[in-house]
């Protein structure tokens, strides 16, 4: 019996997906967002600030406190924008909700990446690792900075091609076109990211 409710749930909600697109799209990147508050929620408690440099003139002290409150915002930006340079660089006739939701789903995915850091220190800091132990661990060169380090490699990565994905949906006769215009809108992207978010 449970084996067929969990069928049934799972149709419905494919079928949500594919009757609403950008819905799903925007719920998924909430998601995502929901996850950057909740570890940057664990990190304030803990009394943590960023380790890299941050915009001149925000406060540090309260730097993941505010993080968590405009996380979303910031999520919501980074996909509008990047959205706004796939569609203005696009070739005409292509759908405009198609083209949302893709890059809502490249961004997501690129963005939960990048977040398995974060998420792994507020974890420590959860079970009591202050904050200096976490920088000695990451400052020393070795497999811990190598793999920090790669995995955010990994979801810039992951962003610039999903976004390149995302952009033969406006660029279906050149990958060439596509490649610049998913790199345009990629770069549009990671930079809010690296801008604000620690």
């Amino acid at each position: 019996m449970a084996g067929g409710f969990r069928t049934k749930m799972k149709s419905r909600a494919k079928a949500f997906r594919k009757r609403h697109p950008m819905r799903s799209a925007v719920i998924s990147l909430g998601l995502v967002a929901l996850a950057y508050a909740l570890s940057s929620a664990v990190l304030a408690l803990a009394g943590n600030v960023p380790t890299a440099p941050v915009v001149a003139g925000i406060d540090t002290d309260n730097y993941y406190v505010w993080q968590m409150i405009f996380i979303l915002p910031l999520v919501l930006a980074g996909w509008v924008l990047a959205s706004g340079v796939l569609l203005a660089l696009g070739t005409k006739g292509c759908h405009r909700s198609d083209v949302l939701a893709r890059a809502a789903k490249a961004w997501g995915g690129a963005l939960l990446l990048a977040w398995l850091p974060s998420a792994v220190e507020a974890g420590f800091a959860a079970l009591g690792m202050g904050q200096a132990e976490w920088v000695e661990i990451l400052s020393r060169p070795g497999s811990w900075q190598t793999l920090y380090l790669a995995v955010y490699a990994a979801a810039g990565l992951a962003a610039v091609w999903r976004f390149v994905r995302t952009a033969r949906s406006v660029h279906k006769k050149s990958w060439p076109a596509a490649a610049a215009t998913g790199l345009a809108a990629s770069i549009v992207a990671i930079g809010i990211f690296i801008l604000f978010v620690r």
